[in-house]
């Protein structure tokens, strides 16, 4: 069994767990559009491609398919993400399976308005949001939003364009000189938690749930965390899962506020603090190698061991090009 990982960039960990030889997979091969993507040299082959906004970077990825006997293709980036699930016929038919989420879902979780309003319309919890500032003020005079905020691109992924507001004025120019559409949410004054979620290819449900409480966070990944459980909170991801249209590697930020959960993002992908749930035994390349050779997973939610922390530190490789 022969996966392709694409845009490895830094997940240089991934890579290695892919390879573990317990998970069945014969071959692991990387692919960037950098030669300084350090995760390619993990691999056991890589590959240099055009961006993905390339015209001809699908028929490059098909063709690496085809010269490497590919039988899966899992993609890292959020805007290939849709890209590869909006042609995932073209793969299928090749014989590849796309480990991705369906195209509506990804859409909507890009999306951190239409995001929201999923959430509210399915009665789910989730931090109070709005599209620009006259409709926070409406929503500030009505006592349902109030400073300090969060503004954040509507279409933004980590970190990128984030910023605590805690004034009306400051509010409006940033939202009216921003290049892009933000995102208006209500500052959660309380514990963060991240979520590693697999949910089954095959049964489409979710088999494999781990938490942690965030410790620290740097450049928009999680650099300290412990393990946790909790039944409430497995209860509300099942919840969250069961109205998206969700397959694979989940990424979800949850925060608790005068203890209740409230679901923030989802990103439909491998998560960077992914290798903590690794190291706890949540082993999903084990669990994509099993779907791949049409097994179904078995429920094994919550199945690991509390208060063990991550602390993660910078390492580096270097090598002649």
């Amino acid at each position: 069994m022969n996966i392709l990982i694409l845009s490895c960039g830094t997940r240089n960990k991934l890579i290695r767990y892919f390879k573990e030889p317990e998970n069945g997979v014969s071959r692991v091969v990387g692919t960037d559009c950098s030669p300084y993507a350090p995760a390619l040299y993990e691999a056991d082959a890589h590959y240099l491609v055009p961006r993905m906004t390339s015209p001809d970077y699908l028929d490059t990825i098909l063709k690496i398919c085809q010269e490497e006997s590919i039988d899966a293709v899992l993609p890292l980036q959020e805007d290939e993400l849709y890209l590869i699930a909006s042609h995932s016929e073209l793969f299928r038919e090749a014989g590849i399976t796309p480990i991705v989420s369906d195209r509506q879902a990804i859409e909507l979780c890009r999306d951190k308005y239409a995001f929201y309003r999923h959430m509210t319309q399915n009665g789910l919890p989730v931090l109070p949001s709005c599209q620009n500032p006259d409709e926070f003020t409406k929503r500030f005079e009505a006592g349902e939003m109030n400073f300090p905020v969060f503004i954040k691109p509507v279409r933004g992924c980590g970190s990128i364009g984030i910023q605590k507001v805690d004034n009306m004025e400051l509010l409006s120019v940033l939202c009216k000189y921003s290049p892009e559409d933000m995102l208006i949410q209500q500052f959660a004054e309380g514990e963060e938690y991240g979520v590693d979620l697999y949910v089954d290819l095959l049964s489409r449900r979710p088999v494999s749930i781990f938490t942690k409480k965030k410790l620290r966070m740097r450049a928009g990944e999680t650099e300290k965390s412990v393990s946790v459980k909790d039944e409430a909170l497995f209860s509300l991801i099942r919840q969250t899962a069961a109205s998206l249209s969700l397959a694979g590697p989940i990424d979800m930020d949850v925060f608790r506020i005068n203890g209740c959960y409230y679901i923030s993002e989802i990103n439909p992908r491998f998560g960077g603090g992914y290798p903590h749930a690794h190291v706890c035994g949540m082993n999903f390349p084990k669990l994509i190698a099993d779907n791949l050779a049409g097994r179904e997973n078995t429920d094994a939610v919550g199945q690991y061991e509390e208060g063990v922390c991550m602390l993660k530190y910078t390492d580096l490789m270097t090598l002649k090009l």
